[in-house]
């Protein structure tokens, strides 16, 4: 056994526990190591509803998969999901562990938000060599119901004018998609086209196929999402128009695009067993191509699933390719001449193994507060029982459906990018056409949007390495000068780690340590120390910031989206959440406790977050050699800052008490931000500090915020402590657990007036394909509606849907 580890054995026996030495290349890197293989991430975000009032608690489940086959994984273990407000503006974070591709959060929607559109984005460190291509963005609606007043009215006008923008910023206007890729001069082809409103949202339309010279072709009607298809056979020399009349009475003509003089077209058809291409080529094209092959090439999750030649001896050639080849999901079918240009491109939807998900409750009609038991069940075509990872949300009926769900996203959202309208429908087992919709959904909007198609153009560069776990790195430097020192011994170690409780590695030849892989939640106390070989203390040990800012916000440019008719919602959730806050008036903090002269607007902007001085004087202390009795900062702070008091009998620090709880300062150092607040500054000699500068600050959403600006002397920076750093460090966030009341009395008992009525983020089918569960309804008598959602262990993602009545 190693020596040095038996010392630390008997100095630390509290911490019983020791992890292995570990050493690791950085979370991100300028170039990809070789032995790094590329691979693909989605994740998913099934929350309880898509519609909220403030005041109220969003609740998620975060599902991980491998990019192309949809089943869970365990290539990231960190996850950051992220609020982001209709002024583009992260309002809350969360950094989420997932093990086994499955995790769960939650965020408390405070009331100073404004209505409006907000998206949850989440992503992995590893998805962002990809930009936002395997990013999950999804939109919620928020609607504040009570009237601001004070520093939230001022706060929130930014956001207002936002959401107040008017949503009409567009044309009614047709676009129109050749099958294939192109018309070409004597062939028949079909064309699809997508009729969009002043809001980019699809419009039923009727309309006629004109030519120049007034001849009507055909005449047709689009879907209620103004998708449609017409044929033409185009005439070398003449030109094509549309005249359509949209729902709203609106008329609009639009010009077909010319048509090729010599080229290939493509019709795509499939059927219960094979699918079907039949390639026409024009004569031009034929006597360019006769003899000659042309290679057509199926690919999914752009991997080839099928690739063969054909011979061009004809005009027209039929090539059938057996589905049960293809994965369920979108594929796309590329013809390419011999020269490898591709001359068509087409996307289909392949069919998968059905799975049946069913959830039932004990009874069909309940009385308010009563206890509802509920079975949710997975079987194959065949019967037999399926083993699911599951979430289910039950939901009052005053809250708006969801349009989208884990089947919709992973086979049909992440691989179309944009706005896909209603995307359940085409996976709805009820809607009879749902699959000749979806292929007109393909043909309208599909490939231009192909998710592998826009990253084979992008060329991504290896930037960001997949996380397995919370990373600690730093570096190890000289107390005085900055020369990095190499060969130190780090040395890690918190009670509150998951697994070990110690953890070591050695500083790089550039001063730099990585810990790596590590597991805790919420605030965590550790301590960094840095030895030599022989044991000795050196240098002065210094830790970045754990989890990676943010992505940029980059959301899609577009029309603002039509706020919803939430009338009934709005007022039945303003009687709701009035309620609630009556039983809570007396733990809020009144306008008149909170001091804002409106003057004073400096901002100072931290890593994470910009903290704003809304008038609070700055307490400013010059040191003089009357202060260096006190025993060290600590000692100062609390006996001159007034409000100040110990953080904890245990922990160095001090806090400032706010609205009934403590809140810890953040230290700004030589006008440098010290990321972690090394509890260490509390112990420096004031000899050693110029001058402390105390200033309560404003975070954006109002809560107060403590900053304690150090000035320090150069020679502070030689205090033998440096090679220790004890401090506090953040990990995954904390889900809360859902609260459902048990009712000992219900005569007595108080108001009941959830909207999410039951919210299950982990379930996991038995060896039967069964999971039960049970918990009380609410009080309001309503409609309630059901919704589970999740993923089977071959990588079927699976959705129902149930209801039972509250009379």
């Amino acid at each position: 056994m190693n020596l040095n580890r038996i010392a630390i054995l008997v100095s630390l026996s509290l911490l019983p526990v020791v992890g292995l030495a570990q050493e690791k290349v950085p979370t991100t890197t300028t170039a990809p190591a070789k032995s790094i293989t590329w691979f693909f991430e989605k994740t998913y975000l099934h929350t309880d509803r898509n519609y909220y009032s403030t005041g109220e608690d969003l609740w998620f489940t975060a599902y991980l998969v491998n990019g192309k086959s949809a089943s869970l994984t365990s290539t990231s273990n960190n996850l950051y999901v992220e609020l982001i407000s209709p002024a583009s503006e992260i309002i809350d974070r969360k950094v989420i562990r997932m093990d086994q591709g499955l995790g769960k959060g939650d965020f408390k929607l405070k009331d100073s938000i404004p209505s409006g559109w907000y998206k949850l984005r989440a992503y992995t460190n590893w998805m962002r060599n990809f930009e936002d291509k395997f990013v999950f963005q999804k939109e919620i609606y928020l609607s504040n119901t009570l009237p601001l007043k004070g520093q939230n009215a001022t706060a929130v006008k930014k956001q207002v004018a936002v959401n107040d923008v008017a949503g009409a910023t567009l044309n009614e206007s047709i676009q129109f998609f050749p099958e294939g890729g192109s018309l070409v001069n004597d062939l028949m082809s079909i064309v699809a086209f997508k009729a969009v409103d002043q809001y980019g949202n699809g419009s039923k339309i009727s309309g006629k196929l004109v030519s120049e010279t007034g001849e009507t072709i055909s005449s047709f009607e689009s879907t209620d999402l103004g998708m449609g298809i017409f044929t033409v056979k185009p005439v070398a020399g003449v030109k094509y128009r549309v005249e359509a009349l949209f729902a709203n009475g609106k008329k609009v003509t639009s010009v077909l695009p010319d048509a090729l003089a010599k080229g290939i077209s493509m019709h795509v058809s499939t059927d219960s067993l094979q699918v079907k291409a039949t390639i026409s080529i024009n004569e031009p094209m034929l006597a360019e191509l006769q003899g000659k092959e042309l290679s057509i090439d199926l690919r999914h999750g752009g991997n080839s699933f099928y690739a063969g030649n054909i011979k061009v001896d004809k005009s027209q050639i039929l090539v059938s390719v057996p589905l049960k080849d293809l994965p369920q999901g979108v594929t796309a079918i590329t013809l390419n001449d011999n020269q490898g240009r591709p001359h068509c491109e087409r996307l289909i939807y392949v069919p998968g193994a059905v799975i049946n998900l069913s959830v039932t409750s004990d009874k069909t009609s309940y009385k308010p507060k009563e206890r509802v038991n509920l079975t949710v069940k997975a079987s194959d075509q065949s019967g037999k029982p399926v083993q699911a990872y599951l979430s289910l949300a039950a939901v009052d009926a005053i809250v708006p459906a969801n349009g989208s769900s884990i089947t919709s996203y992973l086979l049909l959202e992440s691989e179309i990018k944009g706005k896909i309208q209603d995307p359940d429908r085409y996976f709805d087992t009820k809607n009879a056409g749902r699959l000749k919709q979806l292929d007109l959904l393909l043909m309208t909007q599909g490939w231009r949007d192909y998710l592998w198609k826009r990253l084979a153009e992008s060329k991504p560069l290896l930037s960001f390495m997949p996380e397995p776990g919370i990373t600690l790195s730093g570096r190890v430097r000289q107390k005085v000068g900055s020369k990095p020192i190499p060969d130190m011994n780090i040395t890690l170690m918190g009670n509150g780690l998951v697994g070990d409780k110690i953890y070591m590695t050695k500083s790089m030849a550039d001063g730099r340590y990585f810990l790596d892989g590590l597991n805790w939640t919420g605030d965590q106390a550790i301590k960094l120390t840095s030895k030599d070989d022989k044991g000795k203390s050196g240098g002065w040990i210094l830790l970045d910031s754990l989890f990676k800012n943010p992505m940029k916000i980059d959301l899609p440019a577009g029309p603002e989206q039509k706020s919803p008719d939430l009338a009934m919602f709005n007022t039945e959730l303003a009687k709701r959440m009035l309620l609630n806050r009556i039983a809570k008036i007396n733990d809020t903090i009144s306008l008149k406790e909170v001091v804002i002269d409106g003057k004073d607007k400096k901002t100072v902007r931290l890593w994470d977050e910009t903290l704003t001085s809304f008038g609070y004087p700055d307490l400013e202390y010059v040191i003089t050699p009357a202060d260096y009795d006190y025993k060290g900062l600590e000692h100062f702070l609390l006996t001159k800052v007034p409000g100040a008091v110990s953080l904890s009998d245990t922990t160095d620090g001090i806090a400032f008490i706010t609205r009934g709880k403590k809140a810890k300062p953040r230290f700004i150092v030589n006008r440098r931000e010290d990321v972690f607040d090394r509890d260490d500054y509390y112990s420096l000699p004031m000899d050693q500090i110029n001058k402390v500068v105390v200033r309560h600050m404003i975070r954006n959403g109002g809560e107060d915020a403590y900053l304690i600006n150090l000035d320090l002397k150069e020679t502070a920076f030689g205090g033998a402590n440096l090679d220790v750093l004890t401090t506090t460090v953040p990990g995954y966030y904390k889900s809360r657990v859902f609260y459902t009341p048990v009712y000992q009395d219900q005569t007595g008992a108080k108001k009941d007036l959830r909207t999410t009525i039951f919210w299950a983020p982990l379930l996991k089918t038995d060896a039967q394909g069964r999971a039960t569960l049970s918990f009380l309804n609410a009080e309001p008598k309503s409609t309630i509606s059901i919704r589970t959602e999740g993923i089977t262990n071959n990588g079927v993602p699976i959705v129902a849907t149930a209801k039972y009545q509250v009379q």
